[in-house]
């Protein structure tokens, strides 16, 4: 049974992360998140609706550093699925107007539903009816005849309670695991985290690819990189240097070389970009 309706986020509480030049992004697109009903809140982290309307102007192609969850995507376009973490930087290109609705689950949550490892959603994308009792056709039908934000998250919490799991303890211990690492930016290894947990690294990369979908190193450093672009979209007083020692890296060209290695720019490139 349905326990309170979703309810916006306040983004100034929690700001959405991952954007790159968030400035340029909020130009383009219309960004809106919703927390789920209390009886959905252990499964799903939100929902997350965009909406554009670029009139004449040309098409524009938004980047984003993923995180390591799994959506419920339903997209005007027709790119409607349920999609993996994207191991690298995630694309896609706006043009006219239109909407994008999606589900997050929470890291570890998606497996129990999914049946299998959700590695195997990584980087790629699977039609809605591989786990759900609707199709991806059926729902992007039914979506674009809704309006109402509230509306569609509700629909879309009936779509997830028509199939909950049992609950499963090694979702939840995925789920905790994925939280410490971004909470503890200092982490630089995957064997350090295992031994927080009392876990030797094989099992910890077991369980990551059975539960999360990435690796344990893949999820310490794609933290480390969405709070570099956090910092950087700021613009705060924070030297690049200070920067990268807060993020664990040895020294500044450390720190640019992984940087520019994801994003295909070096920071001091990518602050310039954000201020043009």
């Amino acid at each position: 049974m349905r326990q309170g309706d979703p309810k916006p986020i306040d983004p100034s509480k929690k700001p959405a992360r991952g954007l790159l030049h968030k400035r340029v992004s909020f130009e383009h697109f219309e960004l809106t998140r919703f927390e789920p009903s209390d009886d959905l809140a252990g499964w799903v982290e939100h929902h997350w609706m965009v909406l554009y309307d670029l009139g004449d102007r040309p098409p524009y192609t938004q980047r984003n550093l993923s995180h390591p969850n799994q959506h419920v995507v339903i997209d005007s376009r027709g790119e409607t699925g349920i999609f993996g973490a994207a191991t690298g930087v995630f694309e896609t290109t706006l043009s006219g107007s239109g909407r994008v609705f999606a589900t997050k689950f929470w890291p570890g949550a998606f497996r129990p539903f999914f049946g299998r490892a959700v590695s195997a959603l990584s980087d790629t994308w699977l039609p809605v009816e591989t786990v759900f009792s609707r199709t991806s056709e059926s729902l992007q039908s039914e979506f674009s005849r809704l309006n109402d934000p509230v509306g569609m998250a509700e629909r879309m919490e009936d779509l997830v309670r028509a199939q909950l799991p049992k609950a499963d303890e090694k979702a939840g211990l995925a789920r905790r695991i994925v939280r410490f690492a971004e909470t503890n930016l200092e982490l630089v290894s995957a064997g350090e985290l295992a031994g927080v947990f009392g876990l030797g690294l094989r099992a910890l990369q077991r369980l990551f690819d059975d539960y999360v979908g990435v690796s344990p190193k893949w999820v310490i450093d794609r933290y480390r990189m969405l709070e570099a672009v956090e910092s950087l979209n700021a613009g705060g007083p924070e030297t690049l240097t200070a920067l990268a020692h807060r993020l664990g890296y040895f020294d500044q060209a450390a720190f640019n070389h992984a940087f520019e290695k994801l994003t295909g720019a070096a920071p001091g490139t990518f602050v310039a970009r954000q201020e043009g």
